[in-house]
């Protein structure tokens, strides 16, 4: 219970490193949890499991306790002890109390004007008030804005101004009600001031209060801001200085008392912002893992029925492959031949094309020289894009060579071309196109959660166009969907897109908001040449294994029409049984798909008594291609997708033997 509390309303080293005595109740009224100065000041150490009534001997506060509905003050009959006592409500539905004891004959209090006193009675009470804040709001946009604007009135400051430091990189966010007339030039005022104050901050680590005085460190600012009386908060997380509030006002400086409360909530709006980016990284990491398990399930649907498919085709083939060797050799004959042929390999083509919606799987990979695909890219763009989208170009020299097929990488960036140039069709706009190297290293890998160690080649394409909101932006990669009119889109352009980088073994990224525009981000292993080890045989004796039985035996006609002997099973575990009854055999083909034991299982166990014999896997499913599989890991001398294109067969087994 305590845990869930902590967790929903603050964090549990905030509170214990609180100057307050703080405690947390139960909806009960039994203390969970207290800091180390309300033992000391309650007098106590034996304070958890207590209720509140005993631990004060104040057995009213039972009844008074559940009326309360926001921060309440409660004095303790016949002592100095008053208890600020918070409610910790989420969706209206009680969790328990926030306790903060305090005594009324504090040194401090006694010469504190009353107008500060009232001053500091409700910066406490919107303390307390922003712990229900975290729990409700997700975006830490509005948890800043209200903190800061909270700040700013309960202090009567006429200036609130956030600074938040990301990699030596500032970015400022005023208060709505501050009188700033040219938000570009004070800008650059205050970050003129800002290196040495930001180190004042990380040395003494608490507030710092500047008046408009040549003896007080920072008086240029005061000038800059056009406030008499300033302090500056620094936002601290583990020791890190992340940002800092400077609040400002003319009319009389900051307190003691003031500087402490408003350093906390500055402790609060560094938890905050940290907490809600880790929320954000954390659910956009799950949504791209949902989107890409969603697209892989697709994947492997459309891989099992194209196995069988192709399976069909590769009969087919085979069929009029040995037909138009036996058949006469007249005109008619001939022309309905290449007719079934003809219709075969649309049949094939229109397979592989489907496919490759889930997962493409390309025939021929060759290097990819990216700055010469994105020079040729670049001048389609010029030619054929409207002169109302400016082409803005960031591309590095030296770009690492990609393994791939480069009409399929080029049809992916431009389509993504495109789609920014439709984003920004009314208006015009800026068509942003980058190309770095990267090195994805344990030092950046949290940046790049799905990707792996090593070198990559990154694509951007980012538009300045209407962008896309939450909702769509989740279902950005999913089949015929589409932000398009019916007439311009049919949805499959992305879903094609994402298919295609994963066959390269890539990532693609989307991020865009609305109103403000779209970015695209690719990336692409770079090619490491790897060596090829060959196995020579000079015999002739060719075992397959395959199940679907019409295809085997075509496939065995074939090779004995040109010359080779041919032993033939239909499973793993009987070319296991060939093999270890002394046959020599010199070349083996194994179907992946198989019962009892897959063609990869069975390569294993040959491997374990014979590491020569070539062996050549197939499969059927065009979601598994020779470039998932580690080759030379697994013992498998080539790969050759179904439906056989025969003489491809013949060239691949002429070479390993």
């Amino acid at each position: 219970m305590l845990e869930k509390i902590i967790s929903k309303y603050a964090l549990k080293e905030i509170l214990e490193h609180d100057k307050d005595s703080l405690a947390i109740a139960d909806k009960s009224q039994k203390i969970l949890w207290s800091n180390k100065n309300f033992k000391k000041n309650s007098g106590t150490d034996r304070i958890k499991g207590k209720s509140v009534s005993n631990l004060f001997n104040y057995s009213e506060i039972e009844f008074l306790l559940p009326k309360i509905k926001s921060s309440t003050s409660i004095t303790i009959p016949g002592s100095e002890i008053k208890l600020l006592v918070t409610p910790l409500k989420a969706d209206k539905k009680l969790d328990g109390y926030l306790i903060k004891l305090e005594e009324n004959n504090h040194v401090e209090v006694k010469n504190i004007p009353q107008q500060d006193l009232e001053h500091i009675k409700k910066f406490q009470q919107e303390f307390h008030e922003i712990f229900s804040l975290l729990v409700k709001e997700k975006s830490h946009t509005k948890i800043k804005d209200e903190i800061l604007n909270k700040a700013v009135n309960s202090s009567k400051s006429i200036l609130g101004l956030l600074i938040l430091i990301d990699e030596n990189r500032f970015s400022f966010e005023y208060y709505a009600g501050s009188n700033i007339n040219n938000e570009e030039e004070t800008n650059r005022g205050v970050k003129d001031n800002l290196n040495y104050i930001q180190r004042w901050l990380s040395v003494n680590k608490r507030a710092l209060r500047i008046e408009n005085n040549k003896a007080n460190i920072g008086f240029h600012l005061t000038e800059t801001l056009s406030c008499k009386y300033l302090i500056v908060l620094p936002c601290f997380l583990e020791d890190l200085l992340i940002g800092s509030v400077i609040l400002g006002r003319k009319n009389r400086p900051y307190t003691d008392q003031e500087a402490i409360i408003l350093e906390r909530l500055a402790t609060l709006l560094a938890f905050a912002i940290t907490s809600i980016k880790t929320r954000s990284l954390n659910a956009a990491l799950e949504s791209r893992l949902v989107q890409a398990q969603k697209l892989e399930t697709i994947g492997k649907l459309s891989s099992g029925m194209a196995h069988d498919f192709n399976n069909l085709l590769s009969s087919i083939f085979g069929s009029l492959n040995l037909l138009k060797k036996r058949v006469p050799q007249s005109e008619n004959v001939i022309r309905l031949i290449d007719n079934i042929e003809n219709c075969s390999i649309r049949a094939r083509d229109l397979t592989r094309g489907l496919l490759s919606f889930g997962k493409p799987s390309p025939q021929r990979k060759e290097l990819i020289k990216p700055n010469l695909l994105l020079s040729e890219m670049i001048k389609v763009i010029a030619q054929t894009f409207p002169k109302k989208v400016a082409l803005s170009q960031d591309i590095k020299e030296n770009l690492h060579d990609v393994l791939g097929n480069p009409t399929e990488v080029y049809q992916v960036l431009l389509n993504l071309c495109v789609n920014a140039r439709d984003a920004m069709d009314e208006k015009g706009g800026i068509l942003t196109l980058k190309a770095y190297n990267l090195n994805v290293n344990k030092k950046n890998i949290i940046e790049y959660p799905l990707l792996n160690k090593g070198n990559y080649v990154c694509f951007t394409v980012k538009d300045n166009g209407s962008g896309i909101d939450e909702e769509n932006l989740q279902k950005i990669f999913d089949p015929y969907f589409s932000t398009k009119s019916k007439e311009t889109g049919s949805g499959l352009g992305l879903y094609v897109a994402y298919g295609i980088i994963k066959s390269h073994n890539g990532h693609i990224e989307v991020t865009s908001k609305p109103h403000e525009g779209t970015q695209f981000d690719v990336y692409l292993p770079s090619y490491e040449p790897a060596k090829i080890e060959k196995t020579i045989a000079s015999e002739k004796l060719i075992l397959i294994a395959d199940d679907e039985i019409m295809l085997r035996d075509l496939l065995a006609e074939l090779l004995e029409t040109n010359g080779f002997t041919v032993i033939k099973v239909i499973s793993g575990t009987e070319a296991l049984k060939v093999l270890t009854e002394e046959i020599k055999v010199d070349l083996i083909i194994l179907d992946y798909n198989m019962p009892e034991m897959n063609g990869l299982d069975c390569v294993t166990e040959i491997r374990k008594f014979n590491k020569e014999v070539p062996i050549i896997l197939s499969s059927g499913s065009l979601g598994l291609n020779g470039h998932d599989i580690n080759m030379k890991k697994t013992g498998i001398n080539s790969f050759v997708n179904k439906p056989y294109e025969f003489d491809i067969m013949l060239a691949t087994i002429q070479e390993l033997i």
